[in-house]
């Protein structure tokens, strides 16, 4: 793994290293002059929805503790032309840097999306990490950033009235009989816990909306509607008042498990310590089979 800084626009290669981030015994924390600023952009390093929806609590932990800072997140612009070398790496979607606006469009402890900026952004990489626990992303980074409470840091979206009433309206014309589950198979599915995900569509015995990967995926369910085609925030917003989802672990059920039951097969870690299986992609609210 590379350890990145990223300082006046520019992406740097610092060095290789086993694992990203610092033990809490080498002390290294935020500046506090960086803080007494209380002008913060949240960085990540990978674009990936899933990538930036598992940090998605962030711009509200830092106002709940600086109520006049500001924040900002980096616009598609910018991060295109400091990651656009890698966009291969985010295959699932046409255009990984639009991602943001995906996330964090609508939040309220949100100031704006910015084209630049100057001096050191604290991106991802600067964390406090434990290896022997599954600590999920969002804490080890507010670790770095001197924080000391890290509850509700949950995924969170905030919708627009428009992208809920259309949500309404699609389950109204293709579920009018109330209860409804989501089903979701992403690329990187390779057939691990199929049988899991089939069990949990027969408890529930619902229509599923759905989205499939591949359509030679052998699964029984009743369909609702193809997801294929509409807008992800309005899947999110469906998602997130369905009866359940269900699915392999996926960027999308990772940012809405919070609000409504969500069932996972997850994928592996490539953390090399198997006491954490799921690493820093650990989700608190979600159900893993």
């Amino acid at each position: 793994m590379i350890f990145y800084r990223i300082l006046d626009n520019v992406l740097y290669h610092v060095k290789e290293t086993k694992n990203l981030g610092f033990e809490k015994s080498e002390g290294y924390r935020i500046p506090d002059e960086y803080l007494e600023r209380q002008k913060f952009t949240v960085m990540r390093t990978a674009n990936g929805i899933g990538d930036w929806g598992i940090i998605s609590a962030f711009p509200r932990k830092l106002k709940e503790k600086y109520p006049n800072c500001k924040v900002w997140i980096p616009s598609p612009k910018l991060l295109k032309e400091m990651f656009g070398q890698y966009q291969s790496m985010w295959s699932s979607w046409d255009d990984p840097f639009k991602v943001v606006h995906s996330i964090f469009d609508n939040n309220p402890y949100v100031d704006g999306f910015i084209d630049s900026f100057n001096g050191d952004v604290f991106n991802d990489h600067y964390r406090i990490y434990k290896y022997k626990e599954q600590t999920p992303l969002l804490e080890q980074i507010l670790r770095f950033w001197q924080f000391s409470d890290f509850s509700n840091i949950e995924p969170e979206i905030y919708w627009t009235e428009k992208e809920k009433n259309l949500s309404k309206q699609i389950i109204s014309e293709y579920c009018n009989s109330g209860d409804f589950g989501t089903l979701l198979i992403s690329n990187n599915f390779k057939g691990e816990g199929i049988d899991k995900i089939q069990d949990k569509i027969n408890e529930f015995n619902l229509p599923m909306f759905y989205w499939l990967a591949n359509s030679n995926i052998n699964l029984d369910f009743k369909k609702a509607l193809d997801f294929r085609h509409i807008d992800i925030r309005v899947q999110m917003y469906i998602k997130s008042i369905a009866k359940f989802n269900v699915g392999n672990q996926s960027g999308v059920n990772d940012t809405i498990a919070n609000y409504s039951p969500t069932y996972t097969v997850p994928r592996i870690s490539s953390n090399e310590n198997n006491n954490c299986p799921l690493g820093t992609d650990i989700i608190k609210s979600q159900h893993y089979l």
